[in-house]
């Protein structure tokens, strides 16, 4: 048992996660992308719950695993949900095999209240509806389990839906969420283009715009100094397509690194891996399975973590497939939301850039329906430098989406939120009145209003707006917060 509880490899050896998504909607084909969304680990799944840890709407995903629990958080745009939570009174208070019928959006969707879903796995008896871009619940039906059916119609989203057997309302609430203090930290988040120190103390970037294999090794690895000869013919098979930097993981004795790499002749590039780059590839464990090697793509996707050695015929197919690659509107668009989600805004900025840019490549895309898409990439482009604090850059990008998605009140939030960080405060104070306007309860909408007014020294109307807020989300912890510090001494 010892020494199982400190493998931290895995028991089968080549059995990895598969994800199944079907990009292009219902009636199209689903695509094994495990390796775009970094879910394909070798790490012997037991147990997947789907689970919405976070409270903001989306599901994300509990894994158990022989090599401990993992939680993978959704950070994809959010789309219109509802969740349903049933009460019997004419059976099990659960409602345990209670079928629930949702219409939205033209669309029928079915599910029943189950304690366990796979092997292993309790899943949370609330149901979750996703829909898309529908703004409407049209009708709820409910098949009880003691054979009542009863149906509601007209229903918000973006809600819970509390539903009691026999009432003839169904109470609806928002989420609570977590507080931003409370939110899962990013541990670990490899790119080539980690900046390392080379063997003679220079830092410098290690790898970016062209595929990289990226090596951990140590001059005392037996298996790494197996498979350093065939690292070094593919590099030479590939010098003018791809990027091969070897990772030291020796720190002290640079006498047995520069050693190695002669005895070898070795021709690529060597760095050296201190706490911080093993921190970014392999997060807080202090341990790394040695060798390592990361294989990206030119879009600085990672597209395989082989952990113990890799085979030549293995590394030379897996890069060889590259060559013949279109640009993946699906990975540029996960890459964009992966890297605004870490707070990595500059490469952010360059993927959405990236989607705005594209033309449409299916003759089944509706051109309107594409332009949308490419406005809203404008409006992420706009966030990503927002948040870089380049607001006056964001305010065209903004402007530019306007112009194709209307009223959208997402983008007007955000675009009076870039003008008032410019200081332009009468502009900011019209486009969150226009934001109110489209959408009167967006509670972003009221707090970013409330904060010009108090900017303008107008205490009474900023203090209305964040009471406003507060009564369309109570637990808003912003307006809460401000308006406390308004009242105060």
């Amino acid at each position: 048992m010892e020494q199982a509880d400190g493998f931290r490899g895995s028991f089968s050896g080549y059995e990895r996660d598969h994800l199944f998504y079907r990009p292009d909607g219902p009636g199209e084909p689903f695509v094994q992308s495990g390796y775009v969304f970094g879910l394909d680990a070798d790490h012997d799944g037991r147990a997947a719950a789907p689970v919405d840890i976070d409270g903001d709407g989306d599901l994300d995903l509990a894994l158990l695993t022989l090599r401990g629990l993992r939680l993978f958080e959704n950070t994809s745009e959010p789309r219109r949900f509802a969740r349903v939570r049933l009460t019997a009174t004419r059976s099990r208070p659960d409602a345990l095999g209670a079928e629930v019928v949702l219409t939205a959006g033209g669309e029928r969707r079915r599910d029943f209240v189950k304690i366990t879903e796979g092997f292993r796995a309790q899943v949370p008896l609330d149901l979750h509806f996703g829909l898309g871009e529908a703004t409407t619940v049209d009708a709820l039906e409910v098949r009880w389990p003691s054979g009542a059916v009863e149906v509601w119609n007209d229903l918000p989203v973006d809600s819970l839906l509390v539903v009691r057997e026999g009432a003839a309302d169904v109470n609806a609430r928002p989420l609570e969420r977590w507080s931003d203090g409370t939110r899962p930290v990013l541990t670990a988040a490899p790119s080539p283009a980690v900046v390392a120190q080379r063997l003679d103390g220079e830092p410098a970037s290690v790898g970016g715009g062209r595929p990289a294999v990226l090596n951990f090794w140590a001059p005392w690895c037996a298996p790494c100094n197996e498979e350093l000869p065939q690292l070094v013919e593919l590099a030479g098979r590939y010098e003018n397509e791809v990027d091969f930097v070897g990772l030291s993981v020796e720190l002290r004795d640079l006498d047995s690194v520069r050693e190695s790499i002669e005895r070898f002749a070795i021709p690529y590039a060597q760095f050296l891996a201190d706490e911080q780059v093993m921190a970014q590839f392999f997060g807080t464990e202090d341990e790394a399975a040695l060798p390592s090697t990361f294989v990206f793509d030119g879009d600085g996707r990672l597209r395989r973590l082989f952990r113990g050695a890799v085979t030549e015929p293995v590394l030379d197919a897996l890069l060889a497939s590259f060559r013949d690659e279109a640009v993946n509107e699906v990975a540029l668009r996960l890459l964009a939301e992966t890297h605004l989600a870490g707070g990595e805004y500059e490469q952010a900025i360059d993927y959405y850039t990236r989607l705005a840019e594209l033309e449409p490549r299916r003759l089944y895309q509706i051109r309107q329906s594409w332009r949308r898409q490419r406005a809203r990439d404008r409006f992420q482009a706009g966030r990503a430098r927002l948040l870089a604090g380049q607001a006056a850059e964001a305010i065209g990008d903004f402007n530019a989406a306007l112009a194709v998605l209307g009223e959208d009140d997402e983008v007007l939030v955000q675009l009076g939120t870039a003008q008032a960080v410019s200081g332009q405060l009468a502009l900011a104070a019209r486009t969150f009145d226009r934001a109110i306007a489209a959408e009167p309860e967006s509670v972003r909408a009221w707090i970013g209003r409330a904060r010009v007014h108090l900017a303008h020294g107008e205490r009474e109307a900023a203090r209305a707006g964040y009471e406003r807020a507060l009564r369309l989300e109570p637990g808003n912890v912003d307006a809460r917060r401000e308006l406390a510090n308004l009242n105060g001494p």
